[in-house]
């Protein structure tokens, strides 16, 4: 039976390729023996080759300095670790037996993919062109005033303005025969059902066009160069990134765009190393292509318009790796048009406090502060709604709901009482269960009285519904939900509650969070200010906002989550309900494998690998920039 051949196929394999370049170095640190040493590589960085209006894009500078690097992560310690190279070993298996049959339809196994990429990876959504067979269809119909004639133009047209094509590119290096061998294997099934190879000498290289067998299919287009791999799915693709490395072409490229040089120069620019991993997106034009190949697109499209979504320029990041204090360091950059009218009105940052409040208990696995101008964000989305919902939407829909049902008047009770400050903190309730993970919800508010007299208001109004309870003297409501009964075995049981303790109206689904929340505040259970984590990260900070003041800090401890996982692990209840899922899913029956074959070590042989993170944001002229970093564990 011939083998069917579908665009999919093509996909997947690059996809594939490029997903397991990032995770190769896990396999890399027993086989891999390239080095980084190798003379610096004469091919285009990727935006040289691919086209000015690019939609997306992703790309891995170098993957064996990848491979090198990973060895001295933490998570490439981790692995490496005597305790823990069994368990390494076997989810490496179960991956190489779980891809066998992707494998089989590129003649690879697990391990000769992963040792194909060398030098950098790409993946790019391009805008998709109109092939040569399709424009004659086009020009043989221009007389053809027939309303099936005019039908097949318009949906030409809109084929041709907003498909999408795309392009991979491997640098493959000394793997380049084993890759060159996958490919050959793909364009089999490809021609056997019904593509047909055409082949065209351009400055010595040679150029494969396969061209579908009928109307719908995409043409596909591949070339060999120094190594490397160019892959298109589209009309145009291949030849073009072809054109532009020989010099050929005199169309822009994508590292000649503007926006996204502007981007990438807040991403990269930012440190003094040279990023493993640079991203970009045009939303806008994603966003257009996407709305305008549907049916609605001229009812949908002026809305979209009208919003200002066209501010949006580009988006893009960088990732970093290495360096004596950071395990990673990341950014993204947000490109927004001035003056932030519309949609961008409701955007209010505002320069946030850093400092954790007193309530903030020290074992909290997470902090986030933010300082947001609320009253203005309302303001400027009600006047976003007027422009489809009428006059005073918000007032419709929220203020007189909310007088109607609580009694309360939306600004004066609410919207006039905040100061602007969230902070947001998590922490592992005990004992460890699949949602033992609970959040906390702090409002800074400027009149506690006021905000008593508030809830009062409230209670007043749902008579039965709001208890009240007492802790170390400061007064804690319970929300009834009406939900008896007990939680299903390794669930927690939710218990929505809310305080006024200090300036903050505290809100939580763990009685028990909030508790300790009030305990840190009176001096009885630490503060997470206090600890030396936090205060390392907040040095960090400072250094790393180089004097930009900033709308969002937030605090993270890995380790925390990856003891929930542990727990989760070892408990049986989890392994119970893996194996009910092993029914229907192979693998899970394969992870319920992998935990019992594999006794996991103390947890003290994981958390030693893990380090304390931070994250920031801050508000600029051009947009909107986020960074984050994860500090290097201690040896």
């Amino acid at each position: 039976m011939p083998h069917r051949f579908r665009r999919s196929q093509f996909g997947l394999a690059a996809l594939f390729a490029i997903s397991l370049a990032i995770v190769a170095p896990v396999h890399a640190q027993d086989a891999s023996s390239r080095k980084t040493d190798a003379p610096e590589s004469t091919v285009p960085g990727a935006p040289r080759m691919l086209p000015h209006d690019t939609l997306a894009y992703i790309r891995l500078d170098n993957v064996d300095q990848m491979r090198d690097d990973f060895s001295g992560s933490a998570v490439g310690k981790m692995l490496a670790d005597p305790s823990l190279r069994p368990l390494a070993g076997d989810i490496y298996q179960t991956l190489a037996e779980l891809f066998e049959r992707v494998g089989q339809r590129v003649g690879l196994t697990l391990d000769e993919l992963l040792a194909i990429p060398s030098g950098q990876v790409a993946i790019a959504a391009l805008p998709g062109n109109l092939s040569d067979a399709e424009e004659a269809k086009v020009q043989d119909d221009a007389d053809d005033e027939s309303p099936d004639a005019i039908r097949r133009r318009i949906a030409r047209k809109a084929r041709q303005q907003n498909s999408f094509a795309g392009m991979f590119i491997v640098d493959a290096g000394k793997q380049v025969d084993d890759l060159m061998a996958a490919i050959e294997k793909l364009e089999s099934g490809a021609t056997q059902s019904g593509y047909v190879r055409r082949v065209s000498k351009v400055d010595g290289t040679d150029l494969i066009r396969l061209m579908p067998p009928r109307e719908g299919r995409p043409e596909i287009e591949y070339f060999f160069r120094e190594k490397t791999l160019v892959l298109g799915i589209g009309h145009g693709t291949a030849s073009t990134a072809l054109d532009h490395w020989i010099g050929k072409s005199d169309e822009a490229t994508l590292a000649e765009r503007t926006d996204f040089t502007s981007v990438m120069s807040r991403s990269i620019g930012a440190e003094s190393t040279r990023p493993q991993l640079t991203f970009f997106v045009d939303p806008y034009h994603i966003v257009e292509r996407l709305i305008k190949r549907g049916g609605a697109a001229a009812f949908v499209w002026p809305i979209v318009e009208e919003l200002g979504i066209a501010k949006i320029r580009g988006l893009g990041g960088s990732s970093f790796r290495g360096g004596e204090v950071f395990e990673e360091i990341s950014h993204l950059h947000i490109l927004i048009d001035t003056p932030r009218d519309g949609f961008f009105g409701v955007l209010r940052p505002e320069t946030v406090e850093t400092t954790p409040p007193d309530w903030v208990p020290s074992d909290v696995t997470s902090y986030t502060s933010v300082q947001w101008d609320f009253p203005t964000t309302y303001k400027n989305l009600g006047k976003v709604l007027e422009k489809f919902q009428g006059p005073d939407p918000l007032g419709r829909f929220v203020a007189e709901p909310l007088k109607t049902r609580l009694g309360l008047e939306l600004e004066e009770d609410v919207l006039d009482q905040v100061t602007g400050r969230y902070v947001s903190c998590r922490w592992v309730q005990p004992p460890i269960k699949l949602n033992s993970q609970v959040q906390l919800h702090g409002l800074e508010v400027k009149d506690p009285v006021k905000a008593k007299s508030v809830i009062a208001k409230i209670r007043d109004r749902m008579p039965g519904r709001i208890e009240v309870a007492t802790v170390g003297g400061n007064v804690i409501y319970l929300i009834k939900t009406g939900r008896g009964g007990n939680m299903p075995q390794g669930l927690r049981k939710p218990e929505p509650c809310f305080t006024v303790l200090g300036n903050w109206l505290l809100i939580s689904d763990s009685r028990e969070f909030l508790e300790r929340a009030s305990m840190a505040s009176s001096g009885s259970l630490n503060q997470l200010v206090s600890v030396p984590e936090f205060e390392l990260v907040a040095s960090e900070l400072g250094g790393k906002l180089d004097g930009e003041k900033p709308f969002m800090v937030s605090f993270l401890r890995s380790s925390e989550y990856i003891r929930q996982l542990y727990g989760l692990a070892q408990s049986p209840d989890t392994r119970k309900f893996l194996k009910k899922q092993g029914e229907k899913n192979p693998l899970a029956t394969k992870v319920v494998g992998m935990l019992e074959r594999n006794e996991l070590p103390p947890f003290e042989k994981f958390e030693k690998f893990f380090a304390p993170s931070g994250t920031f944001a801050y508000d600029e002229a051009s947009g909107m920039h986020l960074g984050s970093f994860t500090l290097k564990a201690e040896e």
